[in-house]
């Protein structure tokens, strides 16, 4: 009798359904007054009471409305990592520039970055992303170069943050393009070490680089 061989584990795509539950239910759990108008106006029939109905039901609608937009936008940036993952070509990402945009997202740092991206039968080319980096990422910005995946065909990619590897003692961070002042380099930098996000000997270098320049 002839065995099958049982074929490699390929990731599945992303489900859709758990990108947008997860963002409507939110939705609707901080609009709950929303549900809550739709049950008493069905329940209560008093005068002054025909408001909460018609109401209730806008609020819950324009929830579940807010939440499948943003379940959508999550479902389609899984997709197009899902594609990366699969079929994405591994390159080199230069940090070129970033600035902070005074923005934090779920308590992180959303930042303009500037890249330059080339690889193996990747011709470079220069790419502007506002990007979501988490604080315990900011020290590999400073590193100057960051792996990354790229679909030659398309051109999309995507900072592969997992292969990514801390930057080494005495690197000196990438500053020629940095468009913040020496004195917000300092206090980033100062930032940094006091929240133990970057070694004493990478904080020195760094602020040798940054008073040289002045």
């Amino acid at each position: 009798m002839a065995m099958t061989v049982a074929p490699k584990d390929v990731p599945r795509p992303p489900s859709l359904l758990r990108s947008v539950l997860p963002p409507t239910l939110f939705m609707l759990l901080c609009g709950i007054v929303g549900p809550i108008f739709v049950i008493v106006g069905l329940s209560v029939d008093e005068p002054g009471t025909g408001w909460l109905l018609p109401l209730g039901i806008a609020i819950t609608v324009l929830d579940v409305v807010i939440g499948l937009v943003i379940g959508g936008l999550r479902h389609r940036s899984a997709l197009r990592s899902h594609r990366l993952r699969q079929r994405g070509r591994p390159a080199r990402a230069q940090v070129l520039s970033f600035e902070h945009t005074s923005v934090r997202i779920n308590e992180q740092p959303l930042l303009k970055l500037r890249l330059r991206i080339e690889g193996e039968d990747i011709a470079p080319f220069e790419v502007e992303s506002r990007q979501v980096v988490p604080d315990v990422r900011m020290p590999l910005l400073y590193g100057g170069e960051l792996p990354a995946l790229v679909d030659p065909e398309t051109r999309e990619w995507e900072v592969d943050w997992s292969s990514a590897r801390p930057i080494a003692p005495g690197v000196v961070p990438v500053a020629a393009a940095d468009a913040r002042t020496p004195a917000e380099r300092l206090a980033e930098l100062d930032d940094l070490l006091r929240r133990d996000l970057v070694s004493r000997e990478e904080y020195d270098a760094a602020r040798a680089r940054i008073l040289g320049e002045l």
